[in-house]
C-alpha cells in the first residue's frame, strides 16, 4: 500500500513538536535516544546491511526526522507509519516490537529498502552495475520504499518531461545534499530520463510503470559511500578544508586550508570514528546534523588529524610495505583477496627476468610476488601463505633464483613448481611468451637494458595478450625475430635511441616514443585504451614497484603510470587530463611515489565534457 511522503518542513517540524503521534503505548514513558545514538544505531545497521549509511540515515530523516518515540511515546504517523523508519503494512514485524524498539524498528526499515534494491517484489531500473556503495544506485529503491506510484515518477506527468521535484526519492537526494552532505553536489541525480521511460495506470491505483530497466551514468557522475574509508586510503580534503585535533569541529584546528587549496590525506586507521561534539557540550538538538564520521589521517606535512567524512572525496590508495617484497605482498593482497591458484615469482636484485612476465602472470590470473636469489623473504612465504597456491612460476634461471627456493615452495605446499628461464634475458622473455595460454596477434618489443619502456606498455600487452619479447637496440635476437614472424603486427615500445628502426625495418610495427621514458609512457596511455578512469601510478626510477603493479593494473583495465618521487612529468601531465583519470593506486610509500596532493590539485582541472 501507498505511503504518502511527508512534506520536507513538516518532517523537519518533527524535531520542534509540531506533531504528536496518532497512538501511543499510554502508560509508559520511553527514554528518547540521543542523535549521537541515534546516528550510530542507524550506521551500524546499514553497514551489517550492505546500505550505504547516508542512504539509512537520510531515509530515516526523511520518513520521521529520526524520532523513534515522541514527548515518551511511540511515534506513529496519521497513515499508520510507525517508528524512525514509519514501517507500515508487512505482518512480518511484531508491530509492538516495531513502536517500542528502535533497533528493531531500523532493521525492519533497511530490511524493506534492501528488498526494494534487490526487486524481491519487483524488478527495478539499474545503474551502471549497481553498485551497492553507490549512492545514486539506490534511487529506485528510495522511490519503491514510498511507492511506485504517478507522484513519485522522476518526470512531471506533463508532455514536456520537466523533472519532478516533487518525487519522494528527488526530495530524499535533495535532502541528503543541502543539509547532511553540503557539498557533495548530489542534486539532481545525474539521470537522463525521458518520457518514453514510463508508463501510469491512472485510476484506480495510479501505479508508476518502468520501461526502461537499465541506465548509464558516467563514474565520475557519481558519488560512493563515506563510510567505507580503508587504512592507506588517499583522500581529497573539501576546498579550504579544516583539519581537527579531535573528531569535531568544536576541537582544536591543526590546519585551516586557505580558499580554493584542496589536500591530499592518507587515512591512518582501518575504522571511522563518530563526532564527538556531544561530549564538548553541545546540546543534542544542535547535533541533528553531525551525522557524518570522522577520519584520522596523515596530512601532506606527515602530522596526523582528524576530518569529517562530508569533508573527503576518495582519490586512490598507496600500496605499500617497509621494502619493495613488502610492496609486493600489498598489492598481491589488494588484487587476490580470496587467494590465487598460481603465483610468479621474480627475483627482487633486478629486472630482466621478469620483464615479460605480466601477460603471463595476468593470463593465470597470478599475482607477481619478489624474492630473493637463495631465499624467500619471510612476508613473500607469509603471502603465499595465504594464497594457498597449487602452483608457482619462477622467471629466471638458478643464477637468478636457486633451487633452495624451489625447495621451499615444496615446503609451503605448492606441488606443481615451473621455471621459465634461458641463458639470456631475451631467452628468458622468448621462454615465458611460449608459456602463455593464450596468445593475441601481436607482439610488444621494448629494449631488454632497461625497464621503463616495457613496464609502461605491460598492463595493456598482458590485457590483449601480447606477449612482450626483448631486443637490443641495433639487432633483434635471432631467437626473437623468429618468433616476431608468428605476429602480424609488432607494438614497439620505445623511442628510436632505444630500439632503431634499422632493427625492426622487415617488421610490420607502430612505435610509441617520447622525449623521455615519460614520455614514452604518456604516447602508450594516450594512444592504448583501457577503458578505465583510474591509473596506476609508480616511479620511473626503479622497477620493482611497476613491476608487480601491472599484474594488478592489468587485472582493473588501468594504465601505468610512471613519475619521478615528488613532481609529475609534463607529458604524464597532459594525458591524465586528456583521458580524465580521477583516481588513482600509488605503488609504493610516499618516498619514491609522493605525487598525490598534485594529482589531487588536478582533478578539478579536468573537463568531463571533452
Amino acid at each position: 500500500m501507498f505511503k504518502k511522503a511527508l512534506p520536507f518542513l513538516l518532517v523537519s517540524s518533527l524535531f520542534f513538536g509540531f506533531f504528536s503521534p496518532a497512538t501511543s503505548m499510554a502508560e509508559e514513558d520511553y527514554e528518547i535516544p540521543t542523535y549521537y545514538e541515534t546516528n550510530k544505531l542507524l550506521t551500524e545497521a546499514a553497514l551489517a546491511k550492505n546500505i550505504p549509511p547516508e542512504i539509512a540515515k537520510t531515509l530515516a530523516y526523511q520518513e520521521s526526522g529520526w524520532n523513534q518515540f515522541k514527548d515518551g511515546q511511540p511515534y506513529v504517523a496519521p497513515d499508520g507509519g510507525i517508528g524512525i523508519m514509519q514501517v507500515t503494512n508487512d505482518d512480518r514485524f511484531d508491530e509492538n516490537l516495531l513502536k517500542t524498539d528502535i533497533k528493531y524498528n531500523i532493521n525492519a526499515g533497511l530490511q524493506k529498502l534492501d528488498e526494494k534494491f534487490r526487486g524481491v517484489d519487483g524488478k527495478l531500473p539499474t545503474l551502471n552495475n549497481n553498485d551497492r556503495d553507490i549512492l545514486e544506485s539506490w534511487y529506485f529503491a528510495i522511490l519503491a520504499y514510498n511507492g511506485r506510484v504517478e507522484e513519485n515518477s522522476p518526470l512531471k506527468l506533463t508532455t514536456d518531461g520537466s523533472r519532478n521535484a516533487e518525487a519522494y526519492q528527488e526530495k530524499f537526494f535533495k535532502l541528503m545534499n543541502d543539509s547532511f552532505y553540503i557539498g557533495m553536489d548530489i542534486h539532481p541525480i545525474p539521470f537522463d530520463f525521458k518520457p518514453e521511460d514510463f508508463e501510469y495506470s491512472g485510476e484506480p491505483d495510479h501505479l508508476l510503470i518502468f520501461k526502461k530497466d537499465h541506465y548509464e551514468i558516467p563514474e565520475h557522475l557519481l558519488h560512493k559511500t563515506e563510510h567505507k574509508f580503508t587504512q592507506n586510503d588517499i583522500l581529497l580534503s573539501a576546498d579550504s578544508a579544516n583539519f581537527r585535533e579531535a573528531p569535531t569541529s568544536l576541537s582544536k584546528s591543526l590546519k585551516d586550508l586557505p580558499s580554493g587549496e584542496r589536500e591530499a590525506v592518507r587515512v591512518l586507521d582501518t575504522s571511522f570514528v563518530y563526532d564527538q561534539s556531544n561530549k564538548y557540550g553541545l546540546a543534542d538538538d544542535k547535533m541533528r546534523f553531525r551525522q557524518y564520521v570522522w577520519y584520522k589521517v596523515e596530512m601532506q606535512d606527515g602530522r596526523t588529524a582528524y576530518t569529517a567524512s562530508s569533508d573527503l572525496t576518495h582519490l586512490g590508495k598507496r600500496l605499500y610495505g617497509k621494502t619493495r617484497y613488502d610492496t609486493a605482498v600489498s598489492i598481491s593482497q589488494e588484487g587476490w583477496k580470496d587467494g590465487a591458484d598460481a603465483v610468479v615469482l621474480a627475483y627482487g636484485g633486478d629486472f630482466p627476468d621478469a620483464l615479460a612476465g605480466t601477460p603471463l602472470a595476468y593470463q593465470l590470473d597470478a599475482p607477481m610476488l619478489l624474492t630473493g636469489v637463495s631465499s624467500l623473504p619471510d612476508s613473500t612465504k607469509a603471502e603465499i601463505k595465504r594464497l594457498t597456491p597449487k602452483a608457482a612460476y619462477i622467471l629466471g634461471g638458478t643464477g637468478a633464483i636457486s633451487k633452495n627456493v624451489e625447495t621451499e615452495l615444496k615446503q609451503l605446499g605448492i606441488t606443481e613448481i615451473n621455471r621459465l628461464g634461458g641463458k639470456t634475458r631475451f631467452e628468458t622473455a622468448n621462454e615465458i611468451a611460449m608459456h602463455m595460454p593464450n596468445k593475441g596477434d601481436k607482439a610488444v618489443l621494448a629494449y631488454g637494458r632497461n625497464f621503463p619502456d616495457a613496464l609502461a606498455i605491460a598492463p595493456y600487452a598482458a590485457k590483449n595478450g601480447y606477449p612482450i619479447l626483448l631486443t637490443e637496440t641495433n639487432t633483434i635476437p635471432a631467437e626473437t625475430a623468429n618468433i616476431l614472424n608468428d605476429f602480424s603486427q609488432t607494438l614497439v615500445a620505445g623511442g628510436y635511441g632505444v630500439i632503431s628502426d634499422n632493427a625492426i625495418a622487415n617488421l610490420n610495427t607502430v612505435r610509441f616514443r617520447g622525449a623521455d621514458r615519460f614520455g614514452t609512457n604518456a604516447d602508450i596511455v594516450r594512444k592504448l585504451d583501457m577503458g578505465s578512469e583510474q591509473a596506476f601510478v609508480a616511479t620511473g626510477y626503479n622497477f620493482a614497484d611497476a613491476l608487480t603493479g601491472a599484474v594488478l593494473a592489468a587485472k582493473k583495465n588501468s594504465h601505468l603510470l610512471l613519475t619521478p618521487p615528488t613532481v609529475i612529468k609534463d607529458p604524464i601531465k597532459t594525458t591524465i587530463l586528456e583521458k580524465n583519470y580521477d583516481h588513482f593506486q600509488f605503488l609504493g610509500g610516499k618516498s619514491v611515489v609522493g605525487v598525490e596532493n598534485e594529482l589531487g590539485k588536478m582533478i578539478k582541472e579536468i573537463d568531463y565534457e571533452k
